[in-house]
């Protein structure tokens, strides 16, 4: 396996890992006592006719075992995602096409999640911390799709490993426009 050491700046992945982390975390923990909450309330049922906005108990423990189990997966997917990245990174054997397809994923799943918060908060019954959350991990994956799309490209080119590859400023910050090709 190919090495990449020296193309990655930890100042574009690094905000983005932390920032992903520490979101799915929340959701992994929401989810995870949404779920208990879900399995308690079903256990120490007592009354059948309790409703809360005219569902019933048992809707409102199913909506909470679909909703828990469907944050639950998207927190842990993109938590094993970031993992290893990160420990691809670590290793320097983070393949720009494969930081582009993890963050692809991600995007596509966030955004496709964020959309359907989006329709929900139309009838009031979205979180607050879930739209938060959903925008932030769709936001840091759109960065990392970028990141991923711009270094691909560059390894496509063959520009990948030559830090001088693209035209630098003069020190004068003027551009040198020079055609050098032959005519």
């Amino acid at each position: 396996m190919q090495r990449y050491e020296g193309i990655w700046r930890k100042r574009y992945l690094l905000p983005s890992w932390i920032l992903q982390i520490i979101c799915s975390v929340v959701f992994v923990v929401v989810a995870g006592l949404l779920l208990a909450a879900a399995s308690y309330v079903q256990r120490h049922q007592r009354s059948s006719r309790y409703s809360y906005y005219g569902y019933s108990s048992s809707q409102l423990v199913e909506y909470a075992r679909i909703s828990g189990g469907v944050s639950l997966g998207l927190g842990l997917g993109t938590l094993l995602f970031d993992v290893a990245e990160i420990v691809l990174y670590a290793r320097r054997r983070l393949n720009p096409a494969l930081l582009l397809s993890s963050a692809c994923v991600k995007t596509a799943v966030w955004l496709a999640y964020f959309i359907i918060l989006v329709i929900g908060s139309a009838s009031g019954s979205v979180s607050v911390l879930d739209l938060i959350l959903a925008l932030v991990l769709a936001l840091t994956s759109i960065e990392q799709t970028v990141l991923g799309v711009v270094y691909t490209h560059r390894k496509r080119q063959g520009r990948l490993f030559s830090r001088d590859s693209s035209k630098a400023a003069e020190i004068d910050g003027s551009i040198n426009v020079a055609y050098s090709g032959a005519v």
